[in-house]
């Protein structure tokens, strides 16, 4: 069995063995340390596979802003868009890639992960070779009558996402091959490809503009960089010890099995990410590209802090999983523990930004800042608290195998976001638009928090303490739009009442004295080591 699945197998246990009564013994602190150190693991490869794209943005999007002007550059932002909608149609099957080839891992059995991973490969480019054909045939309709691109960058914009829309059988294949990688522990090997490409992303297309190229140069190097992480994958597959075999197979069984987890969760998935990103489209369209860079360029790089979410996210999925699939007791108290850790780190975060945002802002955009950019920096900021926490309970809600649940959500807020987008985009331009964006994710997470209390049957009231978050994060916003006197000691106060509101709402007794006793004996093993390296040192200077 892979060194990484045996260390979340273990963790699992280790979460299972806490006694719920009693002081807890060194086994329950050996238990939890053990889990906080695999996911900790984890969660460090998913990070660092995101750092370096969010150092290159910042270096490289006021360049290729002050090169290629407002409305090239609100093009450009669309070619990503594109790449990253298309990498979430790959069905539910990655998720589903990742489940299984670690359960037949774990077991030993080379024939299940041969039949998952081919019936995942050959699902996924088939699904790609279609939609590639159909956004191929669209393309000239797309940029002709629904955006507003002036008649100087039509052609190029054309053949442009000609290039990029043919990539996307690409894309959607290395959803699969991303699985296989997952479930059978190469984080490492995951992290370099990702950072390195996702780096190049921004990089590559400085040099390409440098060098005089413009929209389609910049496209075909968006092309060139996906074969290059599809390659790379393979050799990574290639190169696991128990690498599927080579001779493809497609088993019904599996592609049921894999097609009734993924089904719901491709409809989520495809339905949320069409809100998160298809937005910059309907403000393209309402108000021009002009409004798209001062929407999106916050929006892009404050995106990235939630790498930190969406990298814990991806390590807690299947421990949870493996905890309702046992029936666990614990699944409540990882998730609440879930949601306490993250709303007390991204609070104190958001906040300090926020404060200097208008700063940040000038020194980073110079000329090109505007206040609307400002303020929807400031909007994006106050919603990434409630947007970090719904991340966790859409995660729960995966978990608990009811993808079905999150797609409906999605489905019925999907036409109320765009019309109410719509109307805010048109009578108030990009202030309105952000402040939809924030209702829109206040939406979300309210949905995800009570679908997962009405699957547990909870007879209780639907108002859970994890929507004091909304609370949060909207007294947080008002603070940064009005400014009241004192509003650093206004902020810290904040912060204060959120990790008491955490550590006593949302931790239970037993999991606040557990973790209590985890930080005590770690600050004692701190303080004797420093204590032995003073004496060492005191000893050499005698």
């Amino acid at each position: 069995m892979n060194a990484n699945v045996q260390l979340e197998t273990e963790a699992v246990q280790g979460v299972n063995s806490r006694c719920a009564l009693g002081p807890p013994s060194r086994e329950d602190t050996a238990g939890t340390a053990r889990l906080v150190r695999t996911i900790g693991f984890n969660t460090f490869c998913q990070i660092g596979a995101q750092l370096a794209p969010a150092a290159a943005a910042i270096f490289a999007i006021p360049i290729l802003l002050r090169r290629l002007g407002p409305e090239a550059y609100g093009i450009v932002t669309l070619f990503s868009t594109v790449l990253i909608y298309f990498a979430m149609l790959d069905l539910g099957l990655g998720r589903a890639t990742t489940r299984f080839i670690a359960q037949s891992l774990e077991a030993g059995s080379r024939d299940e992960v041969g039949r998952y991973f081919w019936s995942s490969m050959l699902l996924l480019t088939g699904a790609g070779l279609i939609v590639s054909v159909c956004f191929l045939f669209a393309v000239p309709v797309l940029v002709s009558h629904y955006l507003k691109i002036s008649p100087a960058y039509s052609q190029n914009a054309i053949q442009a996402f000609y290039l990029i829309c043919a990539t996307i059988p690409l894309v959607t294949l290395m959803a699969g091959l991303r699985g296989f990688l997952e479930a059978a522990g190469r984080f490492p090997f995951l992290s370099a490809v990702t950072a390195c490409a996702g780096a190049c992303m921004y990089v590559a297309p400085v040099v390409v503009v440098i060098e005089g190229g413009g929209l389609v140069a910049i496209a075909a190097t968006y092309v060139a960089i996906r074969i290059g992480m599809a390659i790379a994958f393979t050799i990574g597959c290639l190169g696991t010890k128990h690498r599927p075999p080579f001779r493809p197979t497609l088993d019904r069984k599996a592609l049921k099995q894999m097609a009734s987890f993924g089904g719901w969760l491709s409809v989520s998935n495809v339905i949320g990410t069409a809100m998160v990103y298809g937005d910059r489209f309907l403000l393209g369209s309402f108000a021009g590209m002009v409004a798209v860079t001062s929407y999106s360029m916050p929006l892009d790089v404050i995106g990235r802090m939630q790498i930190l979410i969406t990298s814990f996210c991806a390590v807690l999925f299947p421990l949870l999983s493996r905890l309702d699939g046992s029936g666990s007791a614990h699944f409540q108290r990882v998730y609440r523990g879930a949601l306490a850790i993250v709303l007390s780190s991204i609070t104190p975060l958001t906040i300090t930004v926020i404060l200097l945002s208008p700063f940040l802002m000038r020194l980073w955009l110079r000329e090109h800042n505007t206040p609307e950019a400002v303020f929807a920096a400031q909007v994006f900021l106050a919603g990434s608290i409630v947007q970090a926490m719904a991340s966790i309970s859409f995660t729960a809600l995966h978990a608990r195998g009811r993808a079905d649940l999150t797609a409906w959500a999605h489905t019925a807020e999907f036409p109320i976001y765009c019309i109410a987008f719509f109307w805010a985009a048109t009578h108030f331009g990009v202030r309105g638009a952000a402040l939809v964006w924030f209702g829109r994710i206040i939406v979300d997470f309210a949905c995800m928090v009570v679908l997962l209390r009405v699957e547990e049957r909870n007879r209780g009231v639907l108002l859970t303490p994890q929507l004091a978050a909304i609370l949060i994060s909207i007294i947080v916003l008002l603070t940064s739009i009005f400014q009241p006197a004192h509003t650093l000691l206004f902020e810290i106060t904040i912060c204060l009442m959120t990790w008491l509101w955490a550590w006593r709402a949302l931790l239970d007794s037993d999991t606040r004295r557990l973790l209590a006793h985890a930080i005590t004996s770690s600050v004692d093993i701190f303080s004797r080591t420093v204590g032995k390296a003073e004496c060492i040192s005191t000893s050499r200077l005698q």
